[in-house]
């Protein structure tokens, strides 16, 4: 912007607000008014905004501390190709065809702040998608990965609006286990604290195949 086009934004906003200023004064009432209907706004827009955060914490579950989440069993079925099926508490099991060579799982955390920190509002997380990945970089470039949904889609989306607009008192997260081998017959346990997954390997099949991917 020039400095001549500056002057005349500056010139037309000082005598907007100066005008709106003598009216205030000239007409009182009016000013309460406006107030009045200011304050009815906000109360209305809070309001709403906390009928989102409840929707959005529908498809979120509290989380208080380190805790597991969830079980993770791994079948082979074919060249690196794997059946993976994921146990939650309360929840029906999920199973998904992955290929590659190692997985890795990925959750939406979310965390709030003022009135709703006040309310005791605890930070929810949802399982997000899981991966695969090769080791080769070659097959990373051309292979058939894999990346699959772990839960649904929710509306209003304000996790996503978070990463976007930066909402007030809440705050988006992403936590990703790192990736871990896939073996036949592995298990693996999932925990998730406030910061992110942790993955544990649980039988033999998981750590020998943890020992080996390491060396």
């Amino acid at each position: 912007m020039s400095y001549s086009m500056a002057i005349l934004v500056l010139f037309g906003l000082g005598g907007i607000l100066i005008l709106i200023g003598l009216a205030f004064f000239l007409r009182p009432q009016w000013l309460m008014g406006w107030i009045k209907g200011m304050f009815v706004l906000v109360l209305v827009a809070g309001g709403g905004y906390g009928i989102a955060v409840a929707m959005e914490l529908r498809h979120y579950q509290a989380l208080s501390h380190m805790e597991t989440i969830g079980s993770l069993g791994i079948e082979g079925v074919g060249e690196q190709t794997w059946r993976v099926r994921l146990e939650q508490p309360g929840e029906s099991a999920q199973s998904w065809t992955i290929n590659g060579d190692e997985w890795q799982l990925d959750a939406r955390i979310i965390r709030f702040e003022g009135p709703f920190g006040w309310l005791g509002v605890k930070p929810g997380y949802r399982l997000e998608r899981i991966s695969g990945r090769y080791h080769s970089l070659e097959q990373e470039r051309t292979g058939n990965r894999t990346v699959e949904a772990v839960g649904d889609e929710s509306w209003p989306d304000l996790w996503q609006l978070d990463q976007t607009w930066n909402l007030p008192f809440m705050e988006g997260l992403y936590g990703s286990a790192t990736y871990m081998p896939l073996k036949d017959g592995a298990r693996y346990d999932i925990r998730l604290s406030s910061s992110g997954l942790v993955t544990v390997p649980v039988n033999e099949e998981a750590r020998a195949a943890v020992r080996l991917w390491e060396d």
